[in-house]
């Protein structure tokens, strides 16, 4: 009968987490807002990319001060890639938080307390409630 030593196995599990979308820089639009077809990480889905181009521009220039975007579509249509795409074009500074409805689904805790933690995850944002003693 062989034996496997521990210490083996252990590296075997290793595992690094990487994010799916880590590879997008912008939302890879030529200087007169046209989606380029394979841009700063982003493929396809031309007329939304432009449409998110328009809401950046609108935001840089100060006339629309949203603060957040709302992206509604199918699963796998690439919501998130071009919400990604859209906080990295506005700049470093801007927060972006991705959760899926799995994670949401699947919490022991009210889905509307998720949401809520997502949301202060994103803009940085502690609350320390108070207790009465």
């Amino acid at each position: 009968m062989t034996t496997i030593d521990v210490g083996e196995v252990k590296d075997v599990l290793k595992v690094e987490r990487v994010g799916v979308h880590s590879h997008i820089v912008g939302l890879g639009l030529s200087n007169t807002l046209e989606a380029m077809s394979v841009a700063e990480g982003m493929v396809g889905q031309l007329p939304a990319r432009r449409a998110a181009g328009l809401v950046v521009k609108m935001v840089k220039e100060g006339r629309i001060a949203g603060r957040s975007v709302l992206i509604t579509g199918d699963a796998g249509s690439g919501k998130t890639a071009i919400a990604m795409a859209m906080a990295r074009a506005l700049g470093s500074d801007t927060p972006f938080e991705s959760i899926t409805a799995s994670e949401i689904f699947s919490l022991e805790f009210s889905k509307t307390e998720a949401l809520l933690q997502s949301l202060r995850k994103a803009i940085g944002v502690r609350i320390k409630e108070e207790t009465e003693v």
